[in-house]
Formats: C-alpha cells, sequence, structure tokens
C-alpha cells in the first residue's frame, strides 16, 4: 500500500505505518475521536499490519497519509473470512478538504479487493456529515443504526456495506 498523488501543490504519500508513527497516530486519535484508542492500540493494530501477508485468513491494513512528511492521516482495517473492515479513518483537522480521506479510502478499497473481500462495512456517528458524504461517495450504502452506540458525546451509529 503505497503511493504519491499530486494535491493541491502539495505531495501526499501514503505508505503502511510503522511502530515509529504509534505516537504521532495516538496524538491524532486524542484531538479527533470522542473515544480515542489508547497507544497501546494503536501499536497492536500496527503491529498486526506488519505480520499479515495477502495469503492470512485475517489480514490488518494501516495504512499512513504523509505530507511533506507529517502525517496528516491514517486508516486501520481488516479483511476477515472475505469481508473488509474499516476501522478506523481520521484526517488531522489542518489537512482536511485536501482529498486525504479519499485517497486513504481509494487506497483501502483496492487493499481488501487484493485480499479478497465480497464487501466492506463500517460504523459511524449518525452527526459525522463529512464521513458519511465520503462513505457515500465511495458506493456505500446505510443498512442500519444502532442506538446510543457511541459515547463522548452519547450517539447513534450508522451502519453502511460496500458491494
Amino acid at each position: 500500500m503505497t503511493g504519491k498523488n499530486d494535491m493541491m501543490g502539495e505531495r501526499i504519500t501514503l505508505c503502511p505505518l510503522c511502530e515509529a508513527d504509534a505516537g504521532a497516530v495516538a496524538d491524532l486519535e486524542q484531538t479527533i475521536f470522542g473515544m480515542p484508542w489508547s497507544q497501546k492500540t494503536v501499536a497492536d493494530s500496527i503491529a498486526c499490519a506488519a505480520e499479515t501477508g495477502s495469503s492470512e485468513k485475517v489480514a490488518c491494513a494501516a495504512l499512513g497519509a504523509f505530507v511533506d512528511g507529517v502525517l496528516s492521516g491514517y486508516l486501520f482495517g481488516a479483511a476477515v473470512a472475505g469481508e473488509g473492515e474499516l476501522h478506523r479513518i481520521a484526517v488531522a483537522p489542518d489537512f482536511r478538504q485536501q482529498k486525504i480521506g479519499s485517497a486513504l479510502m481509494e487506497e483501502f478499497l483496492r487493499w481488501v479487493s487484493r485480499h479478497g473481500a465480497g464487501g466492506t462495512w463500517l460504523e459511524v456517528r449518525a452527526g459525522n456529515h463529512a464521513a458519511i458524504a465520503l462513505y457515500r461517495k465511495y458506493g456505500f450504502l446505510e443498512t442500519g443504526r444502532r442506538r446510543h452506540y457511541y459515547q463522548n458525546p452519547t450517539e447513534d451509529a450508522l451502519m453502511f456495506v460496500y458491494h
């Protein structure tokens, strides 16, 4: 999972996250999410991606987006039993509206396809309109709602699937 794209005069590099990125990702988690992952969870997710190969029944993805060497966004997901799972996608506030989320999503959808996923699912806060727009842009369809699923603040989760 690597690549470069020209965006608004800047260079974005997509590449697998490594152990050294865990602190920066955990810092962004604290900034972005009401229920942030701990640095240990981030590090474990990065390690899972580093340890799994294309022949595994469960493969993990840990993808970073870097602009001029600065972590600008990241994505965590998995391919399990023929299905993709998007666990986390985030773009740093200073880098939003620069197509970084789109670049991450496109690379992830290619990745799950290479891992034999017939579909991909995710959950998102009902009030996260930017993320919902991104998912719909890529053909995800809303399939359900989990009431009061999220905390900090309490909010419903919308469930989406992509085929």
